[in-house]
């Protein structure tokens, strides 16, 4: 669907939240606080839940949503499908792991309809997160850009908490094919005309140009780095089901 991004302080779709977030890198303060709750509230309101919140780190989404302790987007039916469906999956589990801290503190957030995903949690619990999003029962759900790589668990609106990522060797802006990927997530096929996407980068805001760049821009070209070696084509001759001219076709 189409993108709707918003200018600084949240314009867009949404209209109306406030100005930069005065906490810093340093987590999530009262003001910042206050934004988000404004912001789901009214999104809320205008039937664009569920929303995807992409952080670039695991530390951001949590104390993101760990700063919502009032926000409850869920009602009876829901919670109690919420509770039979952790309780089922969760079983797999041995007591003692039931009771782990992390386990508890996300199955609080699931129970009132919010959601975090990122590499630091335990995979069983990701991978709850996951269904409960795709079935709807998740209201709001805070992640890394994982969550859009290999989980198609499209949204109604998708918010960018920052434009900027580190890359493993220093800080930079999110490349267009990067953006895209993210973006797409907005708007369920079948479901909504349009899919709704918020800049919601309040801590330092990119010039009109780079927004205009990173909304326009080509994705970066792949180039494969495929290289069929003698070792491989012998490691291929050893198993009886496949030929080696099967895999090169492929």
């Amino acid at each position: 669907g189409n993108k709707l991004p918003t200018g600084r302080g949240g314009g867009g779709s949404g209209g109306g939240f406030g100005g930069p977030n005065t906490g810093g890198a340093a987590g999530i303060r009262g003001r910042d606080k206050s934004i988000w709750v404004e912001l789901i509230r009214c999104l809320q309101k205008r039937e664009l839940l569920p929303m995807v919140v992409f952080a670039f780190s695991k530390k951001r989404c949590d104390s993101m949503v760990d700063s919502l302790t009032s926000m409850d987007l869920t009602g009876g039916a829901e919670k109690h499908e919420i509770h039979v469906f952790c309780e089922r999956c969760l079983s797999r589990l041995s007591p003692a792991d039931r009771k782990l801290p992390q386990v508890l503190r996300v199955r609080e957030l699931l129970r009132r309809g919010l959601g975090v995903h990122h590499a630091g949690l335990l995979p069983i619990v990701k991978e709850i997160v996951e269904m409960l999003f795709c079935r709807g029962l998740l209201k709001v759900l805070f992640c890394t850009e994982t969550f859009a790589m290999g989980v198609n668990a499209p949204a109604r609106c998708v918010c960018f908490q920052d434009l900027r990522k580190h890359d493993g060797q220093d800080f930079r802006g999110l490349l267009p094919g990067e953006y895209t990927q993210m973006a797409g997530r907005a708007g369920r096929r079948g479901l909504d005309p349009v899919g709704t996407v918020i800049l919601a980068a309040w801590d330092k805001f990119p010039e009109e140009a780079a927004v205009r760049q990173l909304l326009s821009g080509k994705a970066t070209k792949l180039e494969s780095q495929f290289r069929l070696t003698y070792g491989m084509i012998l490691n291929l001759m050893r198993v009886e089901d496949l030929r080696v001219e099967d895999m090169l076709a492929r």
